[in-house]
């Protein structure tokens, strides 16, 4: 006598691919069993590649499966409403929901909170107990902004804290005001300190990641530094607005990023070279410093009391 026939799927139907593409590449299990495949399809559908299996109750669609980190780490909260109704978007992933800047914090699992009794997860997400207030984003219910900076800081320390608090400030996408209350909230908390010295530290006139680094990197040495400040030649004429003046000095300290020269146009070089020139011209004393200088612990200073000491 011939077996009945096994419910196990060899592929996806395409009803199921196209409600996946409307979810990020992602389905639920439930949705799966839905449509006919059972846990061994399951197990078969992953061992040939068409899905691949992130965590306990989510699938992704392996032909819409995201690699680079951010588009990755989008795509895992897609999933996040398949499987929690009451779950809210926190710390980093709260940041980038609210459309923030976030370096240095790992984003490889999405960061949210449900409410205590229901706070178990699994290993695609970082789940905390007590969802406290949320706000709408494109990317689901997520914390408001500012307590959100706060937490990042918290979980990923000062630089992490203020690149992503010295973005949303200058976008004004928060206040000063906002940030400080949000910070005072979670002060008292195991690691508040790093809170607290993340929005003392924060300034919302730095315009990069770059420089954010920067300022984070001169202010914890003692070098009080200001940014974007306007130089101007004898007679009022806007010589350069520069990254960094350090205070009481005429040490100017530029963060090269070198986005400007990609191109290799010699115009752009010839504007700059010129710039500089000016600068020297008028008495100050420009360093340059660059990526690998911010990855070298103590680069950074060690250049700029250098010229400190020249200028002494």
């Amino acid at each position: 006598m011939a077996s009945a026939p096994t419910t196990s799927a060899t592929a996806l139907d395409q009803a199921l691919v196209d409600l996946a593409t409307s979810q990020h590449g992602v389905l639920s299990t439930a949705q799966l069993r839905a449509a006919g495949h059972d846990a061994r399809a399951l197990v078969h559908l992953v061992a040939t590649g068409a899905l691949s299996h992130p965590g306990r109750g989510l699938y992704v669609v392996r032909s819409q499966e995201e690699t680079e980190d951010l588009a990755r780490h989008r795509q895992l909260v897609a999933g996040v409403p398949l499987l929690y109704d009451d779950a809210v978007l926190v710390g980093s992933s709260a940041v980038l929901a609210h459309g923030g800047t976030v370096w240095g914090a790992d984003i490889g699992r999405p960061a949210l909170r449900r409410p205590i009794k229901r706070s178990g997860g699994m290993s695609a997400f970082w789940v905390r107990p007590d969802a406290d207030t949320s706000v709408p984003t494109g990317w689901g219910a997520a914390e408001p902004l500012p307590d959100a900076l706060a937490q990042l800081a918290l979980d990923y320390g000062i630089v992490a804290g203020v690149v992503s608090a010295d973005r949303a400030l200058h976008d004004g996408a928060v206040t000063p005001e906002q940030l400080g209350t949000a910070v005072q909230r979670v002060a008292a908390w195991p690691l508040g300190s790093r809170a607290v010295a993340m929005r003392e530290h924060s300034d919302g006139r730095r315009e990069s990641v770059g420089e954010s680094r920067c300022g984070v990197g001169l202010a914890l040495a003692g070098i009080d530094a200001t940014p974007q400040v306007e130089i101007h030649a004898h007679g009022g004429r806007l010589v350069a607005r520069v990254d960094f003046l350090v205070d009481g000095t005429n040490v100017v300290v530029e963060f090269d990023g070198r986005v400007k020269y990609a191109d290799g146009d010699p115009e752009v070089l010839w504007r700059e070279k010129r710039r500089e020139d000016e600068l020297r011209g008028l008495g100050y004393v420009v360093v340059r410093v660059t990526w690998a200088d911010l990855e070298r612990p103590g680069a950074l200073v060690a250049k700029v009391r250098a010229a400190l000491g020249h200028t002494a």
